[in-house]
């Protein structure tokens, strides 16, 4: 009996030496599945609709934030206009209501002037960057709106103007009616048009009643509204580009670990430059499906279509620095190098 209570009292020490040891080294080495990081989330809102082209480049930024923090950091969609509408946006990320922004220089030109000049760039944003144009974006967003300047979202998408009458020259412009939108007024003034501001609900019933003979849009789209029932002639060269971004509040970015920091500088970078092709792409793609439809190219002769360049850029400069003379000037220095 004596031996049997022996026995049982050993084996009780053994599995007690056995279940502390266990602890103990359990308390070394956690388990893995316990010691994960919870994911770094960041709520995005954009500018644009969630089914808009205008954020394809967002998706693209989402997954490989994902993919390159192993999980760790997570771009969440917060909504689009419904959410914020699109022009106040930019006083949600300057308060700090939304971490990202997925907007646009040109819906912030009230609150900071230059960056009506960004549309105007004629190069990549990896080009930019190495420029100087980058660190010019980063000061101007952190000084005055409380933003990170995170990079651009629709590299390589330009402009065009598309019209219901035949363009042969410059001169054919004079006495138009044009829809137009902030980003190309000046240059539709500058080519003798008259400018038109409408809603884009609105272009379609002002083409077919001939109240507006002509409009500028980028280079792919019109589709999406029906515009090419009511369009005849797509004018090249295309201008200027579409100047979509991405912003987090400079809180939001100072609270995220270097590491994480550097994984979404390192996708943008990456995305900016699938971007720039994909657009590229989609453009094609897109002028083939509308003169499927009938709208008919017109490419202007080199002389002409030198001149209206020239227009388009220096009607725009002229503007920009109307607005801000110093940091105009300081912009377009940098973009002309």
């Amino acid at each position: 009996m004596i031996g049997k209570m022996t026995l049982k009292r050993s084996l009780g020490k053994s599995w007690l030496f056995f279940l502390v040891s266990i602890f103990f080294v359990s308390s070394l080495f956690p388990c893995p599945v316990l010691a994960q990081e919870k994911a770094v989330t960041l709520k995005l809102v954009s500018a644009f609709p969630q089914n808009n082209r205008m954020n394809n480049a967002l998706w693209m930024l989402q997954k490989k934030v994902k993919e390159g923090s192993k999980g760790r950091l997570e771009i969440i969609w917060g909504g689009g206009p419904e959410a914020i509408p699109t022009f106040q946006l930019v006083e949600a990320i300057r308060n700090g209501v939304v971490d990202l922004a997925w907007t646009a220089h040109t819906f912030n030109v009230a609150q900071l002037a230059v960056a009506e000049g960004a549309k105007l760039s004629r190069i990549t944003p990896w080009d930019e960057r190495k420029k100087g144009v980058f660190d010019f974006y980063q000061k101007a967003y952190q000084g005055k709106l409380n933003a990170y300047f995170l990079g651009r979202g629709a590299p390589g998408l330009t402009y065009n103007l598309y019209t219901t009458v035949p363009v042969k020259s410059m001169s054919d412009f004079k006495g138009m009616t044009i829809r137009v939108t902030p980003a190309y007024k000046a240059f539709v003034d500058a080519l003798g048009a008259a400018p038109v501001t409408t809603d884009p609900g609105e272009v379609f019933n002002a083409l077919q009643r001939k109240m507006v003979q002509g409009y500028g849009w980028p280079s792919l789209g019109i589709s999406d509204f029906g515009w090419d029932e009511v369009t005849k002639f797509v004018i090249e060269p295309a201008f200027y580009q579409v100047d979509v971004i991405a912003l987090v509040h400079i809180n939001a970015w100072n609270k995220l670990p270097k590491d994480l920091q550097e994984v979404l500088n390192a996708s943008i970078q990456e995305v900016e430059r699938e971007a720039y092709e994909h657009f590229s792409k989609l453009i094609s793609q897109d002028r083939e499906k509308i003169k499927q439809k009938g709208v008919q190219e017109v490419v202007l002769s080199k002389e002409e279509g030198e001149k209206y360049l020239q227009t388009a850029y220096e009607a725009a400069w002229k503007e920009v620095l109307r607005k801000d003379a110093s940091s105009g000037a300081q912009l377009r220095d940098l973009l002309s190098k």
